[in-house]
């Protein structure tokens, strides 16, 4: 999957918006491409699929998009998400709750997360786009087996760091799961590492990249809340395994 950033300016009413997310491979490249967007007050929690989810349990929750939790300079940014559950990413980093992001494959939307944090974002001279050293984002998962939506989302890896025809693929090393707990609720969570990545000097990206994902059940719109964290590694001022568990650690409840 090719790195480039798609960068969506996006000036159409909200209700617009919501049909063009929901046709997004209309809109993005018809060769795979990641894509980022201004997230609409309801993102759709499922795949991106022209049948809409059932509905929620009655006595299940749903909220939009809670409003941007402000801090102090210096201090870790909180991002509260409408599954109910809040992260922090560090003090220095983007804080983007309100925008989308994801990759779009031959007209199928691949992934999609709001709640965006951005590390080391720059612009990349080879094609002009953005990228970073990491980014964190957040999705839910109309389903309440966390191991096995953990283990589909962490398997796209592959596909997320291919190339843009998709006929070259890193070689990917998954480990997991791993149980854990947020808030004395269980969580999962699995590991991608992902090396040799094609055309990553092209696309001013390391070689070399981790992806981790944690599932844990939502409060609210999802039954299973998708926390992840992308990492370029082996890079000057790259994240470290501990900044990662740092940045997972702070999932609790909003």
């Amino acid at each position: 999957m090719e790195m480039r950033t798609r960068l969506m300016v996006l000036a159409a009413s909200l209700v617009a918006f919501n049909a063009a997310l929901w046709s997004i491979p209309k809109i993005a490249p018809e060769a795979p491409g990641r894509w980022e967007g201004v997230q609409p007050a309801a993102p759709p929690t499922a795949s991106a699929s022209t049948t809409p989810p059932p509905p929620l349990p009655a006595d299940f929750p749903s909220m939009e998009r809670p409003p941007k939790i402000s801090v102090a300079d210096g201090e870790p940014q909180p991002i509260a998400t409408k599954y109910g559950l809040t992260y922090e990413i560090p003090p220095g980093w983007q804080n983007r709750d309100s925008a989308v992001a994801g990759w779009d494959s031959n007209g199928e939307t691949l992934a999609i997360y709001g709640s965006l944090g951005y590390y080391g974002r720059t612009d990349c001279a080879e094609n002009g786009e953005h990228t970073e050293l990491a980014w964190t984002g957040v999705t839910g998962r109309r389903d309440t087996d966390l191991d096995a939506s953990a283990l589909e989302e962490i398997e796209k890896a592959r596909r997320i760091y291919s190339n843009a025809d998709e006929s070259a693929s890193p070689t990917v090393t998954i480990s997991g799961p791993k149980q854990i707990t947020i808030d004395d609720r269980p969580a999962v969570r699995y590991t991608a590492v992902v090396e040799q990545i094609p055309d990553a000097e092209k696309e001013c990206v390391s070689s070399t990249a981790t992806m981790d994902v944690v599932t844990t059940p939502g409060y609210a719109s999802a039954e299973t809340a998708l926390f992840v964290v992308f990492a370029d590694r082996g890079k000057e001022n790259a994240l470290t395994d501990s900044d990662i568990d740092q940045i997972l650690s702070t999932i609790r409840k909003s």
